[in-house]
């Protein structure tokens, strides 16, 4: 699910509307997966899975009787896949064909990738990469972009869009303007939220709590003023320690913290440990975080 998630993230900016089988971790029978594909009328379908039984690397499969367009299809992402994993000496297992019930049942073309194995060691050192998945999702997204021809939106974030998301999900009650400054209080809430901690209040907002909360479980060190304007440099802190993201530096290192938002594809451009934190943003890459979209 995270990788799948992360691959629909970096496929937000292509002009496509991207629909996961399920967003939570979940069992679904093979064919609703197909039933949901064909009922899109989807122009690919992409299967992506961890593999074990012993081996390690990466293989893509295809139907046994797939024609040459599917074949073309898993042609291009499986080249631009293995030309990421050669910068880790990880094994190319080739391009193969099979009877899977999620590529026999589809109408569209359909490809099955395996990335890695859960039961390898040297395998599960990148899988619990954060640089290492975000690299993998974007060139998957990549991928697929290409094989399908896909263009990039003429502008692709939507702070409006973003905001909204929280809105709908319920991590925020009201609307956000996408300029305006998030405070503490509103920052601690929101982590809170996603990281589904209950409020301390159930009759008000209780932004100090919210703090109190985040200082408990240690992603906060000290206490902020509730109403006080969250900085980048701190709000990148706090993410990275809620995500378990271990930044090497021997002293808090603020740049270093947005640094390893961008290594891991959860801010696309760097930004200034000091200055404000808008609400467009925050709430985009909050959503990168919680890997929505689709």
């Amino acid at each position: 699910m995270k990788l799948s998630k992360k691959i629909v993230n970096e496929l937000l900016p292509y002009q496509c509307h991207v629909k996961l089988t399920r967003k939570m971790d979940f069992s679904l029978g093979l064919s609703n997966r197909a039933e949901l594909a064909n009922s899109l009328n989807a122009d690919l379908f992409v299967s992506v899975h961890i593999n074990a039984g012993g081996g390690t690397g990466f293989e893509s499969f295809i139907h046994k009787n797939a024609p040459e367009l599917t074949r073309q299809h898993q042609n291009i992402v499986h080249g631009r896949v293995v030309s990421y994993l050669q910068g880790y000496q990880l094994t190319d297992r080739g391009q193969k064909r099979a009877d899977f019930a999620v590529l026999r049942l589809t109408k569209m073309p359909s490809i099955l990738l395996e990335n890695l194995f859960l039961d390898r060691g040297t395998d599960i050192v990148f899988l619990n990469s954060e640089p290492f998945l975000a690299g993998l999702s974007n060139t998957i997204a990549e991928g697929i972009s290409a094989t399908l021809d896909i263009p990039l939106r003429e502008n692709p974030w939507d702070p409006d869009w973003e905001i909204a998301q929280l809105q709908t999900d319920r991590i925020i009650n009201t609307p956000r303007l996408p300029e305006a400054n998030v405070s503490w209080g509103e920052l601690a809430t929101v982590l809170n939220r996603v990281r589904e901690v209950p409020p301390p209040s159930t009759v008000n907002w209780d932004p100090v709590g919210e703090i109190a909360l985040l200082m408990r479980d240690k992603i906060l060190n000290t206490a902020r003023e509730a109403t006080s304007i969250a900085l980048w440099g701190e709000f990148a802190t706090v993410l990275n320690r809620l995500r378990k993201r271990a930044v090497n530096t021997d002293s808090w290192n603020p740049q270093a913290e947005i640094e390893a938002l961008i290594a891991d594809r959860l801010l696309m451009s760097t930004r200034n440990p000091g200055d404000s934190l808008s609400w467009g943003e925050f709430a985009t890459v909050i959503n990168r975080y919680r890997g929505t979209g689709g």
